[in-house]
């Protein structure tokens, strides 16, 4: 119950602020937001999960059994890393694609001049 309380607790600055989502452009903002903040802090954990476990290699040079099973688990932190940073890159590329961003550029729009204006 008192996981609940804590999760609930840690997104209620989220829950405001929906009150500010009055279209496609700005839900999309703030999803991107969240997701970026989200994969930063995997990033995060599962850079310290290598280092941890680089250490964890280091200290344990005499039981080659122990420097295996630790091996592995070195291995499989930097696939995590990788895997983090390709869907990263993927969500950027689809983000760049679709143009989800605030940003609309006002120089590519055509301006209809009716009627002509003769110089």
């Amino acid at each position: 119950m008192k996981k609940i309380i804590a999760i609930t607790l840690a997104f209620v600055p989220a829950i405001a602020s929906a009150q500010a989502i009055t279209d496609v452009n700005s839900l999309t903002y703030k999803l991107t937001n969240i997701g970026n903040t989200v994969l930063a802090l995997l990033v995060a954990f599962a850079f310290l999960y290598v280092v941890f476990n680089v250490v964890r290699y280091i200290m344990a040079a005499e039981d080659p059994e122990k420097r295996k099973s630790i091996g592995s688990a070195v291995m499989w932190g930097l696939v995590g890393l990788f895997v983090i940073g390709s869907i990263w890159g993927l969500v950027a590329v689809l983000s760049n694609t679709f143009r989800t961003n605030n940003n609309v550029p006002t120089q590519n729009i055509p301006v209809l001049n009716y009627p002509p204006q003769v110089p």
